[in-house]
This record gives C-alpha cells, sequence and structure tokens, in this order.
C-alpha cells in the first residue's frame, strides 16, 4: 500500500490516516440535467423522441460520488468516447473525510 501514497505526493501525509479506505469502490456518476414531465407526456416518448434537459449547451455537468457531489465537469470526446473533463473538484481532505465516515 506504501507504494500506492506515494503516487498521491504532495498528499502522501494526508492518506496514510486514511490508508484503510483507499481501495474502496465508489459509484461515480454525471448528470447531464433533468426535467419532470406529465405520465401523459411519458406515454408519448418512441424512438427518436426528444427530451429538452432545460440546461443550455455547453454549460457544466455534476459529478457524484456514491449520491453525493464531488465536482462539475464539461462533456468531451476522448478516444472517440464520451468522457467529463474536471473544471471544479472538493479539495481531497473533504473527498477523503466523507469517505472514512462512509467505510
Amino acid at each position: 500500500m506504501s507504494e500506492k501514497l506515494n503516487e498521491f505526493g504532495d498528499h502522501a501525509g494526508l492518506l496514510e490516516s486514511y490508508e484503510d479506505i483507499l481501495d474502496i469502490t465508489v459509484d461515480f456518476v454525471s448528470e447531464l440535467g433533468t426535467t419532470n414531465m406529465s405520465v401523459s407526456d411519458l406515454l408519448k416518448l418512441d424512438v427518436g423522441s426528444v427530451i429538452d434537459l432545460e440546461k443550455p449547451a455547453g454549460e457544466s455537468v455534476e459529478l457524484y460520488i456514491n449520491k453525493r457531489i464531488f465536482g462539475k465537469g464539461e462533456v468531451m470526446v476522448y478516444e472517440k468516447n464520451l468522457a467529463i473533463r474536471i473544471n471544479e473538484i472538493l479539495d481531497s481532505k473533504s473527498v477523503l473525510q466523507y469517505f472514512k465516515k462512509e467505510a
């Protein structure tokens, strides 16, 4: 595990106190947008239907780790796949404290 700590450079001291949680797997979710619709509108949806998420194109998407906001980012294409470029992110200490509580 100490080799993993070295990968984090300046955060190594902070991470040593959280070493027991560094291998936990988390759910990462990026939320493009949300909207409300009636059941009657839902039943009218078909292949090719367009749902307006009421969010301007190019606006940041929210990033969640285990259902908790983690940051914001921009949707992009990376090596032919959709990806997220992080624009805003919680500091490492806040993230580690959250996971320590969850463990």
